[in-house]
């Protein structure tokens, strides 16, 4: 039973990652938080729906459609909406515009989709396999392979590819980036398409474990996204990591041995401890203020 739900907390806590990683990426660069990220996650979510329930489309067909399609999204959000405010002196403005622009999407979303809670197809295997005596189901193994295996890319992205060590750059030091010659406004568009990609799968992977998908996943991602940046560290991948496995797990774990009524005040009440002991979260590190 222990390691059922271990796997099952290792496995959420993978696509949480994933849904972690372009809110604290966005954050990295701009100190903004990204309100409309659960909502743009839910939007791909719906389209992948739509496209495998009325179209039959081939479920990675649909997959790579419906995350393209939420990285134009959470793009055209970043150009339209974030742009014009990213020089400007007070954060709270861009806040408020992120809230904005939250709230249009999420309307969007309930007038196309509704606010009901819908049947998700199946589009794995529903096998399963013994290991040790434990009855593994395949989906479990498939989703944890393919959320660990996009978080490995993304990562050897960043080091290795020209654009990923632009955003590193960017991420350290908007105007020396732009000083050695690195397009800003280009660097930061494609941090919001390849978090809102990201932010996509997670919500298919997820609503595929769970076979269900509804209006309220959107705000709850968001929520989840900044929870775990915060316990991990705002603004470090390692710390999204950290963050999203520490927060899958305990929040399993929670849900079983406890009771689900009392899993996210229980989740809220770790978080506190955790910054109580270490305000910048797990991995995070402490701003230098330079003289």
């Amino acid at each position: 039973m222990f390691f059922d739900v271990l796997l099952i907390g290792i496995m959420v806590g993978a696509i949480y990652t994933l849904v972690t990683i372009g809110y604290s990426m966005v954050y990295s660069i701009l100190k903004l938080m990204n309100f409309a990220h659960g909502d743009v996650y839910i939007f791909g979510t719906f389209i992948c729906y739509t496209l495998l329930e009325k179209y039959q489309l081939n479920p990675v067909l649909a997959i790579l459609v419906s995350a393209v399609l939420g990285g134009i999204l959470a793009s055209f959000v970043e150009i339209v909406a974030y742009r014009r405010l990213r020089a400007g002196q007070h954060r709270m403005i861009s806040m408020i515009t992120a809230l904005g622009a939250a709230y249009v999407i999420q309307n969007s979303n309930e007038l196309k989709w509704g606010n009901q809670v819908m049947a998700f197809p199946s589009i794995l295997s529903a096998k399963t396999f013994q290991v040790f005596g434990l009855t593994i189901p395949m989906t479990q193994i498939i989703i944890l392979a393919i959320a660990v295996g996009l978080i490995i890319l993304f990562t050897l992205f960043l080091k290795y590819h020209p654009y990923g060590k632009a955003i590193l750059c960017v991420s350290e030091d908007i105007p020396t980036a732009s000083l050695m010659g690195i397009p800003i406004n280009k660097t930061i568009t494609m941090v919001y398409f390849i978090g809102g990609m990201l932010g996509v799968a997670g919500g298919i992977l997820y609503s595929t474990s769970y076979n269900a998908v509804s209006l309220a996943m959107g705000f709850r991602g968001t929520i989840i996204a900044f929870t775990a940046a915060v316990i991990g560290g705002i603004g470090s991948l390692g710390g999204a990591l950290v963050g999203g496995m520490l927060l899958g797990i305990c929040e399993n774990f929670i849900g079983v041995y406890v009771s689900s009524s009392y899993r996210d005040p229980i989740t809220f009440l770790l978080l506190i401890v955790i910054l109580l002991v270490k305000p910048t979260g797990i991995m995070g590190a402490a701003e230098q203020t330079k003289v």
